[in-house]
């Protein structure tokens, strides 16, 4: 029998990709001291901007290399306390030269992270025809509630911008494996729709990146590292955390991933849903692609309003998703109340409210020593084994599984009946128990390559490779039932409540 494996591994959990201590090669970086603005570390190429060599700047002040005036407005605006992603535009001074950059500035507590690039001499896009098109495509965002065309506008939104030759929308799901839900490709990329890349491809370390930046552009794979002189932060005395920064340069493991996609330049943009990482936009292009400050700020503002309307629907459907359900669960509190008991009440009811609020094909009641079923339940031996291993778990709260095969043995005999298995609890220590049961739902996943082959370590234990195939590897998935959504927890949580008072009024009265 073949189980959904999880593919978050600690492993790729674990490495510190947040500090590599160097940077890509299409910016520079300082760090300065919060208090004197002198230079506490750089970049080693960043003589290119303000022509002193990487260890002699060390010590500097930054006001050095910038007119009065901009340093005055740089200050003020630092010295309104620890933000990230501050940008200007200044002048930096090279001698008798002056370069113009873009800086987007980290204010920390005790330093302050200086991300520069040099300012394009011809901008990708004016402002008016950039407004202009996100203005109209947040109007086809907002004219539906259909969370597979907004998905479907959005990547077409994305690469009618950017001109990548691929775009996919990726959406996670709770063990953070990544299904491509839409795409636009053409050229010499794969498609992918349909397919399911594992949460190693994405590791939680990643994933909490993501929470930090919009946005990860990588122009070149084969970039030169640019390393930070000197190694030590001399505050921290440790690496530099570079989690904020854009320009932070990228794990190898992630370059021979790319390598093996036939990639070279890829960005990929966050979708944000309750504070968590929903899915990515998932730009790739088959040669290198910079992409100036100006246009990526045009996906920051894409990455806000895409996460907004998509939010949107998700809550709306829950909303309508509550509504049913607490409408359903009234009904049934009626009929235990018209017949005074729970029993009663439950099997009283001829439409079976109970089975469709829990979108349950079985329900069995243990109560008064007893077991009472509605719908497609196992044996009765089978159901006083299960009452008793829940008696044992003694738990008080909701519980829940969509693989009951997994944590109960018995249950493998049965996974046709009780693959899902949803609990409430009305007096636990007395093996008192409503259970709603799903069976299995066969899933068939297309995963992008075998993920079981997802990091592939040499033999002295301390290399690895990600896979090299993303050929669509078919696996079948048997014992698990669909899911518990967080509505129905919700609503299970509150008929407990309802039980357990109307179970504590019976006893003593």
């Amino acid at each position: 029998m073949s189980q959904q494996k999880n593919y978050d591994t600690e492993f790729c959990g674990n490495l510190a990709i947040h500090q590599t201590n160097s940077i890509q090669d299409f910016g520079y970086l300082l760090v300065l001291d919060s208090k004197t603005y002198s230079i506490l570390q750089a970049s080693e190429n960043v003589n290119e901007i303000i022509g002193c060599n990487v260890k002699e700047c060390i010590s500097i002040g930054f006001q050095e290399y910038l007119l009065p005036d901009d340093f005055k407005h740089f200050k003020a605006e630092v010295n309104k306390g620890l933000r990230n992603r501050l940008p200007f535009q200044f002048s930096l001074q090279k001698g008798s030269v002056t370069e113009p950059v873009n800086i987007l500035a980290h204010v920390k507590k005790d330093f302050i992270i200086l991300e520069i690039e040099k300012v394009d001499k011809e901008p990708e896009h004016s402002f008016t025809e950039v407004f202009q098109g996100v203005r109209s495509f947040i109007s086809t965002l907002e004219s539906t509630d259909n969370l597979q065309e907004v998905c479907e506008a959005s990547i077409k939104e994305i690469r009618r911008i950017a001109r990548f030759d691929g775009i996919r929308m990726y959406r996670f799901d709770k063990d953070w494996n990544g299904t491509v839900i839409a795409e636009e490709i053409t050229g010499e990329l794969d498609s992918y729709l349909g397919q399911t890349f594992p949460a190693s491809d994405v590791p939680k370390q990643a994933r909490a990146l993501y929470l930090k930046n919009p946005f990860r552009l990588i122009p070149n794979r084969n970039y030169k590292t640019v390393k930070l002189f000197p190694v030590i932060n001399s505050v921290t005395n440790g690496f530099l955390d570079l989690s904020d920064c854009n320009l932070r340069s990228v794990a190898n493991v992630h370059l021979e991933y790319m390598a093996n996609m036939n990639v070279t330049a890829s960005m990929s943009i966050r979708i944000i849903v309750d504070g968590e990482l929903w899915g990515l936009i998932s730009c790739h292009h088959v040669t290198s692609k910079y992409l100036s400050v100006e246009s990526r700020s045009i996906f920051d503002w894409l990455s806000m309003e895409i996460s907004y309307r998509i939010s949107s629907i998700i809550k709306h459907q829950e909303l309508l998703d509550s509504t049913k359900l607490l409408q359903q669960r009234s009904e049934i509190a009626e009929l235990i109340y018209a017949e005074d008991d729970i029993v009663k009440g439950i099997f009283a009811d001829a439409n079976q409210n109970l089975l469709s609020l829990f979108n349950a094909t079985g329900i069995a009641l243990s109560l008064n020593g007893k077991i009472k079923t509605l719908g497609n339940v196992p044996e009765m031996d089978e159901l006083e084994n299960l009452v008793l291993w829940l008696e044992g778990k003694g738990t008080n709260k909701v519980f829940y599984s969509e693989n009951l095969g997994e944590i109960y043995e018995e249950a493998k005999a049965y996974p046709h009946i009780a693959s899902g298995l949803l609990v409430i609890p009305i007096d636990p220590g007395k093996g008192e128990f409503l259970i709603c049961l799903r069976p299995e739902v066969i899933q068939n996943i297309k995963w992008g390559g075998d993920p079981n082959q997802a990091i592939n370590f040499e033999k002295d234990g301390l290399n690895y490779h990600p896979r090299n195939s993303f050929k669509q590897w078919l696996q079948t998935i048997y014992g698990q039932s669909e899911d518990w959504k967080k509505t129905e927890i919700d609503i299970a949580e509150s008929l407990r409540n309802f039980l357990f008072e109307f179970r504590a009024k019976q006893i003593y009265n």
